[in-house]
């Protein structure tokens, strides 16, 4: 046989998915962010709520890019477009051959992405605490000596909402999305790709909450409240949008897993061989689902 003759190797499994992770996320992101911020400020600026709005629309369009970057969209661009994932595509996707690199990528494995949420939830810990340790220190002495007044509010609000945050997500994230499907006999989750969203919208949001402090801060605090929520610098903006992008994660989340804990029972587990732990995770989903975007 010669060269001429031999069979085209075939592509490599996944297509476009194994050229998206997470820094194509970042990168896109990046991208359609300075996009937005560059059309908005040139058209919105000089308005009444000129910074308000150029603030919105660059970090809607940071959401989009990294969701778009990360592989996000493809199913749902997929099935738009009459077609869906290959078999290859959905191996790739559940995390087949690819070692470490599918924590860093868009995986439909619940026990990566229970791994995801563990990781990500102890990192929103450490910066949660990083910043308590600083109130703490601002208070040694009488007077604000380390921050100014403003700062202060700031600080103790972005404190207070990433504590909420990440102890939301350690409770039905890591143990949810891991544990759960084991104990009920169920071979994956009821949405894994609703599931892999759920997790990289919470990481796309973080940031956005971070950028609160570079922003003028949010100086009503964790709770938002008006009327000086209508008074505050653009940062206040950000903690909003941080809001809703994690209520529609953690939405998207007690869906799946109370979906998931329903009608994934392998034959025979009823309800009164449940562990209780299945109904733990299934009343913080609802909690969560219910609870959280009425609350804030």
């Amino acid at each position: 046989m010669t060269i001429a003759d031999a069979p085209a190797p075939a592509p490599a499994a996944g297509g476009i998915m194994r050229r998206l992770n997470v820094v194509t996320g970042l990168l896109a992101g990046l991208v359609l962010a300075g996009i937005g911020w560059a059309i908005s400020h040139a058209t919105l600026q000089n308005g009444t709520y000129g910074s308000d709005q150029v603030t919105c629309i660059t970090l809607v369009c940071w959401l989009v890019g990294f969701l778009a970057g990360i592989g996000a969209f493809v199913g749902p661009v997929r099935w738009l477009a009459g077609k869906d994932l290959t078999e290859d595509e959905r191996l790739f996707l559940a995390g087949k051959d690819q070692g470490v690199g599918r924590y860093f990528r868009f995986t439909t494995d619940h026990k990566v992405v229970g791994i995801q949420y563990l990781v990500v939830g102890m990192a929103l810990f450490f910066v949660g605490g990083m910043l308590a340790m600083m109130i703490r220190t601002d208070l040694l002495t009488p007077g604000s000596k380390l921050f100014g007044l403003q700062t202060y509010n700031s600080v103790v609000g972005l404190h207070g909402i990433i504590m909420i945050i990440a102890t939301i997500v350690m409770v039905t994230g890591p143990f949810g999305n891991f544990i759960m499907p084991l104990m009920i006999g169920a071979r994956g989750e009821a949405f894994p790709r609703l599931n892999a969203l759920s997790f990289w919208l919470l990481v796309s949001v973080v940031p956005v909450l971070l950028s609160a402090a570079f922003l003028g801060g949010i100086p009503t605090g964790w709770s938002a409240y008006a009327p000086l929520a209508d008074q505050a610098p653009p940062g206040q903006d950000a903690f909003l949008i941080t809001i809703i992008g994690f209520a529609v994660s953690v939405a998207l989340t007690g869906a799946n897993l109370t979906t998931t804990a329903v009608t994934m029972r392998t034959r025979g587990l009823t309800w009164s061989r449940t562990p209780i732990f299945v109904f733990g995770v299934v009343g913080s989903a609802v909690l969560g689902l219910v609870a959280f975007p009425m609350f804030m």
